[in-house]
């Protein structure tokens, strides 16, 4: 018992380790990025003859981005804390037994617990590489700039518009140190501990349509002062690395069947990483869960069912001025089989779905200029959405209880800010 009690302090002096160095690490901010990639004024041309300042919802209202952002910190799927081992006591022969012939989920959880006294550690990393935004493409994100409003509302330069081709190239590095305890042999505490990498460059190429303005010889709407000189490719970006958002989960097993359990949980999340710099959320979480197991021999399916509540963040509302705003909340389920193939390979499939209660939305809307030209755009709404994920993995035991792990999370639906393909790799083992 005491040397459990040892790897204990272990883990705890290990992630208060992680946490205190990485989450001094500073860089410029990630979320001011977009809002200052044309300067502290925004997008104002070189122009001699008046303040040619355009404005558009992409650079002043850049919320939208940054509560997609951290609505998806939310909902990184972190690797299952459900021990790859799982055992229970047989009271006849004074011995622990394994309860499942597979070595469990990878992204869901079990109903069964690891059993008590017992312990599982556990290492993992995820590369998401963000492509869309509600099916628009991140690589080609339009927004359109418009004359800010002059002291002539009949001002010919009220008609010319600037048009803008985005490039938003968002990657986050995953790495997850997770731990879990058998407290009895019906409860299990675990704590998850992530620490990211996060990426944001923006490139934006941008073109000044003179439509009041064509006949002017003075070029009042220009890059160089004097000069013909109608486009520009403006570009920003940062990183950053530190500890993200802390997970403490504790799960019981309720009730037991001869071949299914049923165990209720709930996580609480801690507002640990730099949300300004998109390594958490800047908002405590709460979500409550439901998991349902069944085992069939080699077959073991699951279903998980959550409710994620979050608080308020400045993501969600405006970080230049620090205004907080609520994060959307969550509708989150889970149903999927582990199938033992052999004592030393399992398998794991998924189907990951959540429903974003109230989140912010990106849509194709094309901008008519007042000469009937159109031009792609993108226009913010804020509504509820389901997002689709599928999973598909697999868990090898090359000796003792040590595990390897390799999954795939691929996107089913294009809602939200989303990532293709997203791999995980890991080790975990039960001392």
């Amino acid at each position: 018992m005491a040397s459990k009690t040892r790897i204990v302090a272990f883990v705890v002096m290990y992630v208060c380790a992680l946490w205190m160095p990485l989450h001094a690490q500073q860089s410029r901010k990630l979320a001011f990025v977009i809002p200052e990639i044309y300067g502290p004024e925004g997008l104002t041309l070189d122009s001699e003859t008046h303040r040619a300042h355009f404005d558009s919802s992409f650079r002043a209202n850049f919320s939208p981005f940054n509560t997609a952002m951290a609505s998806q910190l939310t909902s990184l799927p972190l690797p299952s804390t459900a021990a790859g081992f799982t055992y229970t006591y047989d009271s006849t022969l004074g011995i622990y037994n394994r309860s499942a012939q597979s070595f469990g989920p990878i992204l869901a959880e079990r109903a069964e617990t690891i059993g008590k006294d017992k312990f599982y550690l556990g290492f993992s990393y995820q590369q998401f590489s963000f492509d869309t935004m509600d099916d628009i493409d991140l690589d080609q994100f339009p927004a359109v700039f418009t004359h800010s409003p002059t002291v002539d509302p009949n001002s010919p330069f009220l008609r010319d518009i600037i048009t803008t081709q985005n490039v938003i190239d968002v990657q986050v590095g995953q790495f997850t140190t997770f731990f879990t305890f058998g407290v009895t042999d019906r409860l299990d505490v675990s704590v998850a501990a992530p620490i990211l990498n996060a990426q944001l460059d923006v490139i934006s190429d941008t073109t000044i349509r003179r439509i009041g303005t064509v006949a002017d010889p003075t070029f009042p709407h220009t890059f160089r002062s004097g000069q013909d000189v109608s486009r520009h490719s403006f570009s920003s970006g940062s990183s950053a690395s530190g500890l993200g958002d802390v997970v403490l989960r504790v799960k019981g097993t309720v009730t037991k069947w001869e071949r299914a359990a049923l165990a209720l949980g709930a996580d609480v999340r801690l507002p640990t990483g730099d949300e300004l710099n998109f390594l958490g959320t800047g908002a405590a979480g709460f979500k409550p869960f439901l998991v349902l197991s069944y085992n069939y021999g080699r077959f073991s399916p699951h279903f998980n069912v959550g409710y994620q509540f979050n608080g308020n963040s400045v993501l969600a509302g405006n970080v230049q001025t620090g205004e907080k705003a609520s994060l959307p909340e969550q509708f989150l389920y889970v149903a999927g089989v582990d199938i033992g193939i052999s004592p030393r390979f399992s398998m794991a499939v998924d189907f990951l779905g959540q429903r974003l209660i109230d989140a912010q939305r990106a849509f194709a809307a094309p901008f008519t200029a007042v000469d009937g030209s159109v031009y792609p755009a993108t226009r913010f709404e804020q509504g509820s959405f389901n997002t689709s994920d599928g999973a598909v993995g697999f868990k090898i035991n090359p000796v003792g209880t040590l595990l390897v792990t390799f999954n795939l999370l691929m996107k089913l639906d294009s809602g939200g800010l989303r990532d293709r393909v997203t791999p995980l790799i890991g080790v975990s083992f039960t001392p």
